[in-house]
């Protein structure tokens, strides 16, 4: 894809920091140089985490108008999908003119037929449409892109919502394989597959590796200093916790209501609150 390399260039010597420490564990120095000098970047990971390391919006440095749009409307369906608009967000990407196929830009690509099988999914209610594009983003995704791995977890929620636990199974075994074995630092959108991940194992009752999953997507905030979804993670540690540990005479969920509070999640305060009558011991 085109970009402003410039903008980066300015944005890197002004924060003084050399090519190789902004590239450190993004990308090689190589990558940097492309960008600054020739303003291309072959992946959307890549220059959005370098863009959150400088500060800068990812639209700011895209040099394609069609991109920069098409960027920013997947970023408002993010945003609806975030707090459970799933229907919103799927009547906006529907509503646009742009065409994805039009683009060199392959994790562009990656990230809408993402959205296209989440909204379609959780919207509707819409397996058939949501395995296609499950499939097609997995295809297309290489082995860092974070939108590729999150539709190999979302392909688990669709066996699971199907009751074949089995498959379910192999592809949130197979989501959390692929985090591990990214190149690049693990973006913060790894939260959701942690959690799904989490919430999965809980319903087969494999409380250890639920509460295993659940730690990791926090320590996986604390290292970006997030708040992400953590009203939900905290949650899925402390009932796992209470249910793999006979020692304990009730879960704490001290630290799941502070955050539910604060996100104004009265839905999880209110399965919290039928927990703590019927969890004890």
């Amino acid at each position: 894809m085109r970009i402003k390399g410039d903008i980066i260039r300015t944005v890197r010597k002004q924060k003084k920091l050399s090519q190789v420490t902004l590239a450190a564990g993004i990308c090689t120095q190589g990558t940097v140089s492309n960008i600054e000098n020739k303003n291309v970047c072959d992946s959307l990971e890549i220059l959005d985490a370098i863009c959150k390391r400088l500060n800068l919006s990812l639209e700011s440095v895209l040099d394609d108008n069609d991109e920069k749009k098409l960027t920013s409307l997947l970023n408002r369906v993010e945003d609806l999908c975030n707090t459970f608009k799933h229907k919103e967000a799927h009547l906006l990407l529907k509503s646009t003119s742009i065409d994805v196929s039009d683009f060199q830009n392959r994790e562009l690509e990656v990230r809408w037929f993402y959205f296209m099988g989440i909204t379609n999914l959780l919207g509707y209610n819409n397996t058939t449409d949501s395995l296609f594009y499950f499939y097609r983003a997995d295809e297309l995704g290489d082995s860092n892109s974070i939108y590729a791995i999150l539709s190999v977890n979302s392909l688990g929620i669709v066996y699971e919502m199907a009751n074949e636990l089995d498959k379910a199974q192999v592809y949130y075994e197979k989501s959390i394989d692929m985090l591990n074995k990214m190149t690049v630092k693990m973006p913060i959108e790894a939260t959701k597959i942690f959690f799904n991940t989490a919430k999965f194992y809980s319903l087969i009752k494999n409380y250890e590796t639920a509460f295993t999953l659940a730690t990791e997507g926090m320590a996986l905030n604390r290292s970006y200093q997030s708040l992400y979804m953590l009203d939900l993670l905290t949650y899925e540690a402390a009932f796992n916790d209470f249910m793999k540990s006979p020692d304990l005479k009730e879960p704490d969920f001290s630290h799941a209501k502070v955050f539910a509070t604060f996100n104004d999640n009265q839905n999880l305060l209110d399965v919290i609150e039928n927990d703590e009558k019927i969890l004890t011991r």
